[in-house]
C-alpha cells in the first residue's frame, strides 16, 4: 500500500493565489498617485529620506528596512568566506566585514542615526552590488551616530503548553572617541521556553491499527550575545571598521516518550535529557580601506571565527517486558574559520567600474561520537558507528573580476568571474583528500524602460559549498535516525538563469515580477553508503518557477494609513530517484528546508510553493497600530532508502499585533502569534527492503503540538531609546 498526497491541489491552490494577488494588487497600484515630500525615484532606484519611516516608530534600522516598499532583505548563503555570502545590505556603501547576518546587523543600528536608505536596482557602477537584483544602502551620519543615545528592547512571552514566561532583552549603544572614531555596543539576551507534545498513530502497511506513541518535550534555551563595533577615520583617505562578537549559549532539553500496543499495553519507555556544554561562538573581523585619490580604492578583510558545541544525551529505555537500558551519545563539535581578502576598485569613469582581488581561507571541523549501551545490572558497551570521529580542513582560494559598465542612461551590465581553488582532507575514521577548481562566470544586465518600470536579467554559474558536517556520522534517539557520513560528497553545481520586471508606482506601491530556471549538476539530497542513509549526490536535476513581491498602499479601497505587502513563489524541482528511477522533487531534509517568518521576509528553499502577506495600518489620532501576519508553505518530503518522511502543515499561520506609542517615550508592541495553531503533521512510510519494492511495511502519523512554531504565544514588547 502507497499512500499518495494531494500534492497537486496545494500546487495549483498557491500558483492561483499567486496569480490572482497580482491581478488583484495591479489595478490598485495603478490607481496610486506620488504623495509630495516623499522623496524621489531616480535611474539608480529609490530614495527614502529618515522622515518616510517616521509613521513606523522605528527604533533600530531593522525596522527601517523592513517597510522600504518592494524590498525583502536577504542574509545571504550560509557558506565559507565572504566572497559567496554576501546578502542585499550596505552600510555607508560598503558591505559589511562581518559573516553576522544583515538582519541581525541592522538591530545595532538606532534609527536616529540614519539619514536615508537608498533602494538600488540591477548594476551601479558606484555601489557593490555584486551580483544582487536590489540591494539597500543605509547612510548612516556618523555625528548622529554617536548622539544617538541607547536604544533598548524588552518584551515577554508565554508558549502554549509551556506554563512558562520567555524573555528577550536588547540594548545598544554608540559612543563617540573623538571626531574619528564611533563605538557601536550590543547586548542581547533571549530565552526561548517551549514544551512540545506528539502523538503518532502506528500502522501495518494494510492500514491496520498496531500502535500509539505519546512523547513530551520541554526545552530550554539560553544565549547571551554581546558585539562590539569600532568605525575609525584615521585620516581623510583611510578607513577602519573592527567588529567582535561573542555568543555562549547554554541549551538543554527534557523529553518522555511511550509506545503502546493496539490493545494499549506498554511496549516500551524511554526518558532522558539532552544537555549542551561549554557552547559558544566567537568572532573577530575587521576591514581597512584605502582611497588613492577619487577613482582607486583598496580594501583589505580578515575574519577569525570559533564555534564549539558539546552535546550529552542520556536516555533509560525501558522494552516490554524488563528490559532496562541507559544509552548514552556523547558528541563534541568544534569549527573555525580564517579568512583574508583584498579588493582593489578602480572607477574609469562615473559609468565604468572595475573591481577585481582574491580570497584565501582556511576552514575545519572536528567532530567525535560516542554511543554507549549499559543494561542494567551489566557493563557499559560501546556502539560501532562508521565515520563518527572526523576532522575535516579545507584550504581554499579564490580570484575574481568585475566590469560594471553603464553602456547607455538605460542599459548597464556587470560580467565577471571567479576562479576558486580548494583542497578537502578528511583524517579519523575515515582518511581522504580531494582537490576541487571551479569556474563561476555572471552577468546582470538592467534596462530601465522609464524612470518607474526596470527589467533585469541575471546568468550565473553557482557552485555550492559542501558541509562539513555532513561528513561525520550523527543519530537521533527519539526519532530513531542515523546518518551516516559521506567523505565521497561533492558540491552541487548549477547554472543559474532569472528575469524580474519591477514597477514602483510610487513612494509606497511597487509590484516585481519573476521568473527563473536553474540546471543542477549532482543534486545534493540523501543516498545509501554502506546500506545507510546518508547525504549524498544523485545527478543532474532541474528547478523553475515563478516569484511576485508587492507592496500595495490602500486608501484606494478605502482604508487611510493602510498598507498590503504579499509575496509568493511557486516552483517545480525535478530529479531522478536513484532507488525507483522516477521523477521526483528534490528531497528536502529539515535541516536544509526554508521557512517563511512573521518578518517582510519570504524563505522556501526548494518548497513546491509558499506566500507571505503583511498587514499594518497606523491610526494617528491614537497613536498606534495594528496589522497581521499571515504565511503558509508547501509540505516536505525526504527519500531515504527504504523509507519516506512527508512533513505538511495544512493551515496557515496566522500572527496579529497592536502597538502604540502613546506612552512617551516608548513604543508598546502587544502580539498574539500562530492564533489558528498551525501544527505540523509527519508521516513516516516504511517499505520493504527498499522503496523499489513498492511495498510498506508500516505507517507512523504523527501530529504535533507545541514548541516555538506549533503553539499560540502571546507576549508584548516595549522599545525606545534614551
Amino acid at each position: 500500500m502507497v499512500r499518495q498526497k494531494p500534492t497537486a491541489l496545494r500546487r495549483l491552490s498557491a500558483a492561483s493565489c499567486l496569480a490572482l494577488a497580482c491581478v488583484v494588487a495591479t489595478p490598485v497600484l495603478a490607481q496610486t498617485q506620488a504623495p509630495a515630500g516623499r522623496g524621489e525615484t531616480s535611474e539608480a532606484g529609490a530614495t527614502f529620506p529618515a522622515a518616510f519611516f517616521a509613521q513606523y516608530n522605528p527604533v533600530t534600522a531593522a525596522d527601517m528596512v523592513a517597510r522600504v516598499p518592494g524590498f525583502e532583505l536577504r542574509d545571504g548563503d550560509d557558506r565559507r568566506g565572504f566572497a559567496a555570502t554576501a546578502g542585499n545590505l550596505l552600510v555607508n556603501g560598503e558591505r559589511p566585514s562581518s559573516k553576522t547576518a544583515p538582519s541581525e546587523l541592522l538591530k545595532r543600528i538606532p534609527a536616529g542615526s540614519v539619514l536615508r536608505i537608498e533602494l538600488l536596482s540591477g548594476s551601479n557602477a558606484a555601489i557593490d552590488i555584486r551580483g544582487q537584483s536590489q540591494v539597500v544602502n543605509v547612510v548612516v551620519n556618523q555625528a548622529a551616530r554617536a548622539d544617538a543615545g541607547t536604544t533598548f528592547v524588552a518584551g515577554l512571552r508565554h508558549i502554549q503548553y509551556s506554563n512558562r514566561i520567555g524573555w528577550a532583552l536588547q540594548a545598544s549603544r554608540t559612543v563617540s572617541l573623538g571626531p574619528k572614531a564611533v563605538l557601536a555596543l550590543d547586548i542581547q539576551a533571549p530565552n526561548t521556553l517551549g514544551r512540545g507534545v506528539v502523538r503518532e498513530r502506528l500502522s501495518s502497511g494494510t492500514g491496520v491499527h498496531t500502535g500509539s506513541r505519546y512523547q513530551v518535550s520541554q526545552a530550554e534555551n539560553r544565549s547571551l550575545q554581546g558585539s562590539a563595533g569600532l568605525r575609525w577615520r584615521p585620516t581623510p583617505a583611510d578607513s577602519v571598521n573592527l567588529n567582535l562578537q561573542y555568543v555562549p549559549v547554554w541549551n538543554g532539553s527534557e523529553s518522555v516518550q511511550l509506545e503502546t500496543a493496539a490493545n494499549g499495553a506498554l511496549r516500551s519507555s524511554l526518558a532522558g535529557t539532552i544537555e549542551y556544554q561549554n557552547n559558544y561562538s566567537a568572532e573577530f573581523g575587521g576591514d581597512w580601506e584605502h582611497r588613492f585619490g577619487q577613482t582607486l580604492t583598496v580594501k583589505l578583510i580578515g575574519l577569525v571565527s570559533r564555534t564549539s558545541v558539546d552535546q550529552l544525551d542520556s536516555f533509560d529505555i525501558f522494552t516490554a517486558p524488563a528490559s532496562q537500558t541507559l544509552r548514552t551519545q556523547d558528541r563534541s563539535t568544534l569549527t573555525g574559520e580564517r579568512i583574508g581578502r583584498v579588493q582593489v576598485k578602480w572607477n574609469a569613469s562615473d559609468a565604468h567600474t572595475v573591481e577585481f582581488g582574491g580570497e584565501g581561507a582556511f576552514n575545519f571541523r572536528d567532530t567525535s561520537l560516542d554511543i554507549i549501551n549499559q543494561p542494567q545490572g551489566g557493563p557499559p558497551v560501546r556502539v560501532p558507528l562508521a565515520v563518527a570521529n572526523a576532522r575535516v580542513e579545507e584550504l581554499r582560494g579564490e580570484v575574481y573580476a568585475t566590469d560594471i559598465w553603464a553602456l547607455t542612461p538605460k542599459l548597464s551590465v556587470e560580467t565577471g568571474a571567479n576562479f576558486e581553488v580548494s583542497r578537502i582532507t578528511q583524517t579519523g575514521d575515515q582518511s581522504k583528500e580531494r582537490s576541487f577548481s571551479y569556474l563561476k562566470p555572471h552577468l546582470t544586465a538592467t534596462y530601465e524602460v522609464d524612470p518607474r518600470t526596470t527589467v533585469r536579467l541575471i546568468l550565473q554559474r553557482d557552485v555550492a559549498q559542501l558541509d562539513f558536517a555532513e561528513f561525520s556520522s550523527a543519530v537521533d534517539f527519539l526519532n530513531t535516525s542515523t546518518i551516516q557520513g559521506n567523505p565521497d560528497l561533492v558540491p552541487e553545481r548549477a547554472w543559474k538563469s532569472r528575469l524580474e520586471l519591477e514597477r514602483r508606482f510610487d513612494r509606497k506601491a511597487a509590484l516585481t515580477l519573476a521568473v527563473f530556471a536553474d540546471w543542477v549538476e549532482d543534486v545534493h539530497d540523501l543516498v545509501v553508503v554502506g546500506g545507510l542513509d546518508a547525504y549524498g549526490n544523485i545527478g543532474a536535476g532541474t528547478r523553475a518557477g515563478v516569484e511576485a513581491r508587492a507592496t500595495i498602499p490602500l486608501a484606494q479601497v478605502g482604508l487611510p494609513n493602510a498598507e498590503l505587502r504579499v509575496s509568493g513563489l511557486y516552483q517545480q524541482t525535478r530529479v531522478t530517484d536513484p532507488i525507483t528511477r522516477e521523477r521526483r522533487s528534490f528531497s528536502i531534509p529539515l535541516e536544509r528546508q526554508g521557512t517563511p517568518t512573521g518578518s517582510a521576509t519570504l524563505n522556501a528553499g526548494n518548497k513546491d510553493w509558499a506566500y507571505l502577506v503583511n498587514f499594518r495600518q497606523n491610526l494617528p489620532d491614537i497613536s498606534a497600530a495594528w496589522g497581521a501576519t499571515l504565511f503558509q508553505w508547501a509540505g516536505r518530503e525526504e527519500y531515504r532508502k527504504a523509507e519516506i518522511i512527508a512533513y505538511v502543515r495544512e493551515k496557515p499561520r496566522l500572527d496579529l499585533f497592536f502597538e502604540t506609542t502613546a506612552i512617551k517615550p516608548v513604543t508598546v508592541r502587544l502580539f498574539v502569534n500562530n492564533i489558528l495553531v498551525a501544527s505540523e503533521a509527519r508521516t513516516r512510510t516504511f517499505f520493504q527492503t527498499d522503496r523499489a519494492s513498492g511495498v510498506v511495511q508500516r505507517v507512523e502519523d504523527r501530529t504535533s503540538l507545541g514548541g516555538p512554531e506549533g503553539s499560540r504565544t502571546v507576549g508584548f514588547v516595549v522599545s525606545g531609546r534614551f
